[in-house]
């Protein structure tokens, strides 16, 4: 008998720490989509709407009609394009080692603001992208410039 009660009153007590406990736990969270990527940068939030659209408008300017397009795109009509139908970056996510990065052209760097110390512009098909300079670490991306 006192086995019996010695067991309902372990089990009672596992019950109310599990109950307790459950209570208190939280489940791990995702990293924030305003994250910190270091030195002040905010993972997705670095460039502006406005920025954005006047880099589209300078790539595409400069590349509308051209007879050839830059390195990395491809001749799709009569506009460059992507040669992919998806994406092998994402923002948050380091740069595959595969995934082949080009310079930006100078007149489009110069709608952008500075890019901070320790990070740098390129262009990876037809997207720019924000990177850090050691890790790769994709911080934030204007897509589809060609476009």
């Amino acid at each position: 008998m006192q086995s019996t009660l010695r067991k309902s009153k372990v089990i009672a007590f596992a019950a109310s720490v599990l109950v307790t406990g459950a209570a208190f736990a939280q489940a791990p969270s995702a990293p924030a989509a305003t994250a910190q990527a270091g030195y002040g940068v905010k993972i997705g939030k670095f460039f502006s709407e406005q920025e954005k659209k006047a880099a589209r408008k300078v790539f595409s300017q400069k590349y509308a009609k051209a007879a050839q397009c830059p390195e990395g795109l491809t001749q799709k009509g009569k506009t460059c394009a992507s040669p992919w139908d998806q994406r092998y970056w994402a923002v948050g996510q380091a740069l595959q080692p595969a995934v082949k990065v080009y310079a930006l052209p100078e007149p489009v760097v110069a709608t952008l603001p500075a890019a901070p110390k320790g990070y740098e512009y390129v262009r990876a098909a037809d997207d720019i992208l924000l990177i850090a300079s050691g890790s790769k670490l994709v911080v934030d991306m204007i897509e589809h410039i060609a476009s």
